[in-house]
């Protein structure tokens, strides 16, 4: 072998390696998945085998959800949007160059994930970009099946769910994505008004009379807790699997013929059932932080309110650990 061609061979493999290398700070935990974060719990409860990849889809989208935070000139923050478009074409043509989506190759092929999928979280941000405003809560909610939704949908695969086998298994994933983004909606409504991002629909902005711009202010941003109440008792009362509706007094709430005397309990038992370990997780953790919301009375104008990572590795261990609604019940 010439000294040219052991050059080039020695070149090729060092850049094969710097590649590898590059790919590996994707794997389990990232910096979409650190220490002590619901993600990170999310995934550690889930089986060793599919860790990896839970980290990396959870990561994609960190990747594309911090672009309108990180770049500040619109245009360039829509050049690098178009940019990850065209890397997951790329990357279902099978010529990744990103190393995330180099991480995310060989788990596109074994658990035959869609492309729609991922533009789906391309589009979550692109919404975002363009300043959307959603017209009523239900437009909006579809909106959040279509972006957070995609993610569970993606994570939902990976463990095991199957179109061809379960279409209903991956609806419930995304219904309860959905479900998820309105509670994350809520916890974050003044970080994202501060940031002139929508919390209300324009429905239900022109029944408070209120503008955006008039709630984003100091004062109309301490109506929150007046505002997302009823929210929040929606979602309480209706979970996952169906549209919000409009919240009965507790008291006329009922199961099986029974007063259902607390929502963290006896309203989910259903919930669980049919959805992935990993989704379980996310479920429970998002169903307790509504009811932390619900106790600080949803005073999120000017804090952000979460689980202490000890909470949220008990719920998580034990979400994980149920396999079926009987078990929840059992316990």
């Amino acid at each position: 072998m010439s000294a040219a061609n052991m050059d080039h061979q020695a070149g090729a493999t060092s850049a094969d390696q710097a590649a590898s290398a590059a790919s590996l700070e994707w794997g389990f935990p990232n910096r979409a998945t650190p220490a002590g974060s619901s993600a990170y719990y999310t995934v550690r409860m889930s089986e060793a085998p599919h860790r990896n990849a839970l980290a990396a889809l959870f990561a994609l989208r960190a990747e594309l959800q911090a672009i309108p935070d990180q770049v500040s000139d619109p245009g360039i923050a829509r050049i690098k949007l178009d940019w990850w478009r065209t890397e997951i074409d790329r990357l279902f043509a099978g010529e990744p160059r990103h190393p995330l989506t180099e991480r995310l190759a060989p788990v596109v092929a074994q658990h035959r994930l869609p492309q729609s999928a991922f533009i789906d979280l391309i589009e979550g941000v692109d919404r975002v970009l363009r300043a959307h405003r959603h017209p009523d809560q239900e437009t909006q909610r579809q909106s959040d099946e279509q972006d957070l939704g995609a993610l569970f949908e993606l994570i939902a695969r990976c463990e095991g769910a199957d179109a061809d086998n379960d279409q209903g298994q991956l609806t419930r994933a995304r219904r309860t994505g959905g479900w998820c983004a309105q509670v994350r909606r809520i916890r974050d409504a003044g970080l994202l008004l501060r940031r002139g991002r929508e919390v209300l629909p324009a429905d239900q902005l022109t029944a408070a009379r209120l503008s955006h711009e008039q709630l984003a202010s100091a004062d109309g941003r301490q109506r929150l807790p007046e505002l997302l109440r009823p929210i929040a008792e929606q979602l309480r009362a209706a979970g996952p699997d169906q549209a919000p509706t409009k919240a009965k007094p507790e008291r006329e709430q009922t199961q099986a013929g029974h007063a259902i005397p607390s929502p963290q309990r006896s309203q989910w038992f259903g919930a669980f059932a049919g959805l992935t370990p990993a989704i379980r997780v996310q479920l429970r953790l998002h169903q307790d932080l509504l009811n932390v919301l619900h106790r600080s009375d949803f005073n999120v104008a000017d804090q952000r309110i979460g689980l202490t990572p000890l909470r949220k590795f008990w719920l998580a261990w034990r979400a994980a650990a149920q396999g079926s609604a009987s078990s929840e019940v059992a316990q």
